[in-house]
């Protein structure tokens, strides 16, 4: 596969009559929230493309719930609220539910600590009408107040080093859609989806709670014959916070930890599964050396949590108000001896 063109401006005037539905999730965040979808609202679409804007309030707290709804116009915006917090994946679902009874062409679900260009959908969208084996697309991402620093360019699985890599420049991530195109995977942040995919391969996987869900159904969309393709000239902005554990909180370490084995005991393909749960327990226990060895007890003990459920296939939210298994301390207290050497080299 040939690493894709630049489209031209008048490929993008022809766009194809189309349907968009665009997903936003608010949690506890109304003033972000807003920023986004002033962006959003200032979004340039050729006319034969219809675009629907959908904000879901996911279980915010009263006061933030009252300022999102009296900041935006609920005459252009649908607010749908959720009593409780159902996730990353049960929010967008609840959108998606609605683009596939409605029989909407793309769903776009965007971060609502992202701000979009004006032109990106549209350079989205003739994406997927250019390429219709094409399941899902992103822009390029960079950081919000540095357009130089580069968040999201395109990613793939490394299914024998068990590894979610992202390309740290844009001419790499051509590269491997050209090389590798089965493996890629799109980060969620501002991802455009084809309703058609979804319906084959089915929704975002609620089970997942939080993290992971969009290599999780990147594996699905490439194991259904689907690409996921960087629009390499479309650009949105993130708020991305330093990814500095220090700053995370304890489910955190719990959903990244119990996510991350379901989703490689359910994805890796047969041919690299030797030795497979060993690994990831390892990793795992690898990671609550590190916390303890930092003093983070809570979050240590979240993560043999996550350990402890992932490899015992359960799902759902985060529940942290439980003791660790005594076999599972045990095993961190004994792989310490070999972690401690790699932990004090760090």
């Amino acid at each position: 596969m040939n690493p894709l063109p630049m489209l031209s401006d008048k490929t993008r005037t022809q766009a194809a009559a189309c349907s968009v539905l665009v997903s936003v999730l608010n949690w506890n965040s109304a003033e972000v929230t807003l920023e986004c979808l002033s962006s959003l609202m200032r979004i340039r679409i050729e006319p034969s493309v219809s675009v629907r804007l959908v904000v879901i309030d996911n279980g915010s707290d009263e006061a933030d719930y009252h300022r999102l709804a009296d900041g935006l116009d609920q005459g252009r915006v649908m607010l749908l609220r959720q009593k409780v917090n159902v996730g990353f994946a049960g929010g967008h679902n609840v959108a998606t539910r609605i683009a596939l009874e409605d029989g909407i062409d793309f769903i776009w679900l965007v971060n609502s600590d992202a701000v979009v260009d004006a032109d990106c959908l549209s350079r989205l969208v003739a994406l997927m009408q250019v390429r219709p084996d094409c399941g899902a697309t992103s822009p390029v991402i960079v950081s919000l107040g540095n357009d130089a620093e580069i968040d999201f360019c395109g990613a793939r699985h490394d299914w024998g080093r068990l590894e979610c890599e992202r390309a740290t420049s844009i001419a790499e991530a051509r590269r491997w859609e050209a090389e590798t195109p089965e493996a890629m995977w799109l980060a969620g942040t501002v991802v455009l989806y084809r309703v058609a995919a979804l319906k084959q391969v089915g929704m975002l996987d609620e089970r997942l709670f939080a993290y992971y869900e969009d290599d999780e159904i990147g594996a699905r969309l490439a194991h259904g014959g689907w690409r996921s393709l960087m629009t390499f000239d479309a650009m949105a902005r993130h708020l991305h916070p330093a990814d500095n554990m220090d700053h995370r909180p304890p489910y955190y370490f719990y959903l990244m930890t119990r996510n991350a084995i379901l989703f490689w005991l359910r994805h890796t393909p047969s041919t690299q599964r030797r030795l497979l749960h060993l690994k990831l327990l390892d990793r795992s226990m690898y990671l609550a050396n590190i916390l303890e060895s930092k003093g983070e007890h809570e979050k240590a003990r979240a993560c043999m949590l996550g350990l402890s459920d992932g490899m015992l296939g359960k799902s759902g939210r985060p529940r942290l108000e439980r003791r660790v298994p005594r076999i599972i301390a045990l095993l961190r207290r004994i792989m310490m001896v070999q972690h401690a050497r790699h932990i004090a080299a760090r």
